[in-house]
């Protein structure tokens, strides 16, 4: 039984239930609703020791293996080598006020509901953080533009963020053009590119803008496995499902979630494609498709799980619940992550320039 359904039990007030019971609620949702951030590999080391980074060894160099090995012939040697990436854990806070009326008014049931919100809150805000650490995503700015309707980005686009003095007609995410409705003498696009998939290459064009095929999936695939990368998950928007999935070169491959034996299935997972495992979470940005190598990505470091407080305001008749936790993610491998790109539909739709 989860912590979740066990505090829903009973009807005792909310003053009776302990902050262990909501700190184990709240810990029970993340976990049930992170999509994105499970796919980093837990490290607790900093939960025994005391300090806020911890040095990850990183292989820098691969095994070279021979064949043809004549009888009594020597092989060079292959040499490895290390490097630490550092990870500095950060702090995540929320705090939950319930005020006094609540107090004496609500029954288990709503409380479970509020700190079970607080706990998709905090998985939210995990899986936005994994995000940004796995892609390695910078904000670029957009001011000047040619014919005063075409602008420059770096590529390969993520997501517009904002944009002002102007509205965009269509972006080519993959080549790093923006396009206005029309011509203005000034206009401002913010924008977020992948600064990872920018230096590695690994990022492809989608077949046609505006659709996610399978086609897209299996260039991407190629293309990182020339690096010695083997993807085994695909993050996506709930949209693009509904070209991703009805593709008809994908309906043959794709295996529902529910068809799967003796499989524990990942938080927001969907199906397979072939032997990559779909997950959707709404935390990946519209119009991409993301290819992970779970094996290879990364660490999540946690120096605190979750820590629960209950402050009581007597100025405000309220009690507070103070929910914190420190964590940190951090890439062990740059080519363990590709992205597909343009497949964007409706404001700022993709395009091929």
């Amino acid at each position: 039984m989860s912590e979740v359904e066990k505090l829903g039990l009973g009807t005792a007030d909310v003053e009776a239930i302990t902050p262990k019971e909501i700190a184990d609620t709240v810990l029970d949702t993340v976990r049930h609703k992170t999509v994105i951030s499970q796919l980093f590999q837990k490290n607790m080391d900093l939960t025994r020791v005391k300090g806020r980074s911890l040095v990850i060894p990183k292989l820098n160099n691969k095994l070279t293996v021979y064949s043809d090995v004549s009888a009594g012939s020597s092989i060079p040697a292959s040499s490895l080598s290390y490097e630490g990436v550092t990870v500095e854990v950060s702090k995540f806070g929320i705090v939950v006020k319930v005020d006094q009326e609540a107090l004496e008014m609500a029954a288990r049931d709503l409380t479970k509901d509020l700190f079970r919100f607080a706990g998709g809150q905090l998985a939210d805000e995990l899986d936005r953080r994994a995000t940004t650490i796995a892609l390695d995503l910078k904000e670029g700015t957009v001011t000047s533009w040619s014919g005063g309707s075409i602008g420059a980005a770096t590529a390969p686009i993520i997501q517009i963020t904002s944009v002002s003095g102007a509205t965009i007609d269509s972006v080519d995410y993959y080549k790093g053009s923006i396009i206005l409705t029309g011509s203005v003498s000034a206009a401002t696009v913010t924008y977020l590119y992948s600064d990872r998939c920018r230096t590695t290459g690994q990022y492809v064009d989608v077949d046609t803008a505006e659709y996610l095929k399978v086609w897209d999936v299996l260039e991407l695939r190629g293309t990182m496995t020339a690096h010695t990368i083997y993807p085994d998950i695909l993050l996506v928007h709930p949209r693009e499902l509904q070209t991703l999935l009805y593709d008809p070169d994908c309906m043959s491959l794709f295996t529902n979630v529910d068809s799967y034996q003796k499989t524990e299935p990942l938080s927001g997972e969907v199906g397979k494609i072939g032997d990559i495992r779909v997950l959707a979470s709404g935390n990946v940005p519209e119009g991409v498709g993301i290819l992970v190598d779970s094996n290879r990505l990364g660490v999540e470091v946690i120096k605190r799980e979750l820590d629960l407080q209950a402050k009581e305001k007597p100025s405000q008749d309220q009690v507070w619940y103070l929910i914190w936790s420190e964590r940190e993610f951090g890439v062990l491998d740059s080519y363990a992550i590709g992205v597909i790109v343009n497949a964007k539909t409706g404001e700022y739709r993709g395009t091929h320039t």
